[in-house]
């Protein structure tokens, strides 16, 4: 993506940022919209799978359902009732991609349930047994465009009929997930189900060495990480270049969050991954360090990168570690609310940026 403009999404009214690069950094204060932006440009990317949404829904807290479906208002600016909202793009090739978003009725307030722990690649039911006997949907619509013909047209849809079934669902659309992740660094939470996934199909095409070389650019005793199951428990195991053996949770959040992001770069080889609060876990001291790995391996793999940070010490270390390796090849995106809280970007080159920190600018 060279270019992204957001309309009606979220918080943002209407917002267009250019001259995006291969990596990306977006920056400003609480609420400006950072994360909003990684939302947009992922949900872009996964135009043709409706349910690429939904997880945006439950890592902000919005996992509830009320008797006419989910509710999809707060991706809306405004939470307005007739929800509608459009992201655009331009890629490196010049393609033009959109995706428009539509809602067409308002569900109701009154939450009967909440869920937040679904696996919808599995398509997981609810237990319905305890609600209403009521049959509804409120699909929220996806219209996907490339150079202005639609390209694809789906629904998410709550498919609601008790006391027998409870379903959320997407209709038409492509299967699959798309060529695009995006992540939030824990604090070192242990690694989940899908990081065993991704992990192991990456071992199984003999791409784990790919993680290992990004791990050990934090802790270069690790030789090799592999995940255990037995009948009591199940964990990732990290093999220690002294032959010893350890859980990786015992060497810190850090080389959890390494993992992480070593296993989802890997993943998305030649796609997009955006990182909200890429410095979560991560000791200052290993900032630079862990950066220099993360532009060389994007380079390598050919993958496109956003990042949201608002700390000090995490941008300066991704300005300098990219900065080494192609200045061409980043910028970095300030946002600010004006004083009609519309959301407005500054985009500084990435030699820009570099200069300005040099000089004492903050630019946050």
């Amino acid at each position: 993506m060279t270019t992204l403009s957001i309309e009606g999404f979220r918080g943002i009214r209407k917002l267009e940022i250019n001259d995006l690069k291969p990596l990306t950094v977006f920056t400003g204060d609480n609420g400006a919209g950072k994360s909003t932006c990684l939302e947009a440009a992922f949900v872009l990317h996964g135009r043709t799978n409706a349910l690429c949404v939904f997880p945006l829904q439950v890592r902000r807290g919005m996992g509830a359902f009320s008797a006419a479906g989910p509710s999809f208002l707060g991706l809306f600016a405004g939470g307005s009732a007739a929800g509608r909202a459009v992201i655009s793009a331009t890629t490196r090739n010049s393609a033009r991609l959109s995706l428009e978003l539509t809602i067409e009725s308002s569900p109701e307030e009154t939450v009967l349930l909440e869920q937040r722990d679904w696996s919808l690649e599995r398509g997981d039911f609810v237990d319905p047994t305890n609600l209403k006997d009521v049959t509804t949907r409120a699909p929220l619509c996806f219209t996907a465009r490339r150079n202005g013909k639609i390209e694809n047209q789906s629904e998410l849809v709550w498919v609601f009929n008790p006391p027998k079934s409870a379903q959320l669902m997407a209709r038409g659309g492509k299967a699959g997930r798309p060529a695009a992740l995006l992540m939030h660094p824990s604090g070192g939470t242990p690694p989940d189900d899908e990081d065993k996934q991704r992990y192991g199909d990456l071992r199984a095409a003999g791409r784990d060495g790919e993680v290992i070389e990004f791990m050990r650019q934090i802790d270069s005793r690790i030789a090799d990480v592999e995940f255990l199951e037995t009948s009591q428990t199940r964990f990732f195991r990290a093999k220690l270049a002294d032959g010893r053996s350890l859980p990786l949770g015992m060497l810190g959040g850090g080389a959890i969050n390494a993992f992480r992001l070593g296993v989802n770069l890997a993943h998305v080889s030649d796609g997009f991954l955006a990182i909200d609060e890429v410095e979560n876990g991560i000791y200052n001291r290993r900032l630079s360090t862990l950066f220099r790995a993360l532009v060389n391996h994007r380079k390598r793999l050919g993958t496109q990168v956003m990042l949201a940070t608002h700390s000090h010490e995490a941008l300066t270390a991704i300005v300098g570690a990219a900065s080494e390796h192609d200045p061409d090849e980043f910028a970095v995106v300030h946002l600010r609310r004006d004083e009609h809280d519309d959301v407005r970007a500054t985009t500084i080159a990435g030699r820009d940026a570099k200069s300005s920190i040099e000089h004492g600018y903050d630019l946050r």
